[in-house]
């Protein structure tokens, strides 16, 4: 558990990435092929700049709205994130977290200098410790309202359940989601998640080598038999 606050992207983070990381992702611009969509994700780091100071790097291929270049500052009271899309009219965003380790609580809002109008304006709140995260998060421009709670069970195996509970007031949709995960060996993680709106999903990730991970998951909707079954590979490369 961190003793300090992090940025605004951490609220929430540990259920998230259980519920949604490395599951099929496809931004709103992509390539396709016949019935093959495909992106390239890049993403880099650098730390250290200053204490508490550094720098991200995130670009997408060919959605140039994702580009973005991040600074992010944290220190014993507070967590602030900076960031600017790499565009014409770009993206402006700024987030702010402050807490006491266990407890957070911190807003984020976006502008786009295209529209000059806000296009992003969240606020969440954070219960942290060693074993079991809880967070509660108003998104979507006070349209969703999710609660998420994740618990580590086996820390040796990463092992880990979480759940979801998202209600959305403009359309008066109340979703439940739950997922857990195990690595069944050291090099392979299995996750599972499934939704009360008829989701499913799994996945299962092999660690090739120390820096390169191969994940291939899958998706359904098993309440609409109009939506295809999803199948994606994720090549991964971690330095």
């Amino acid at each position: 558990m961190s003793k300090h606050p992090r940025i605004y992207s951490h609220i929430g983070k540990n259920a998230t990435d259980l519920l949604y990381g490395d599951y099929i992702r496809q931004s709103p611009i992509h390539y396709h092929y016949n019935s093959v969509d495909w992106n390239v994700y890049f993403k880099c780091q650098v730390s250290g700049i200053a204490p508490g100071l550094s720098a991200l790097l995130k670009l997408c291929i060919p959605d140039q709205r994702s580009n973005m270049v991040e600074v992010q500052y944290m220190n014993n009271y507070f967590g602030v994130a900076t960031g600017i899309s790499l565009t014409r009219t770009p993206l402006l965003s700024l987030s702010g977290v402050t807490g006491i380790g266990f407890f957070n609580i911190g807003t984020d809002i976006s502008f786009d200098t295209a529209t000059t109008t806000l296009s992003e304006y969240n606020a969440g709140l954070s219960f942290d410790t060693d074993i079991l995260t809880a967070s509660l998060s108003l998104s979507d421009k006070a349209d969703t309202l999710r609660a998420q709670i994740y618990g580590s069970i086996l820390p040796l195996t990463n092992t880990g359940i979480a759940a979801e509970l998202t209600h959305r007031f403009f359309s008066k949709q109340t979703t439940l989601t739950l997922g857990a995960q195990h690595c069944l060996f050291p090099f392979m993680l299995i996750k599972a998640r499934v939704a009360s709106d008829g989701c499913l999903g799994a996945l299962v990730q092999n660690n090739i080598f120390s820096a390169l991970s191969l994940t291939i998951a899958t998706e359904v909707n098993v309440m609409d038999a109009m939506k295809p079954v999803k199948l994606g590979i994720t090549l991964a490369f971690k330095h």
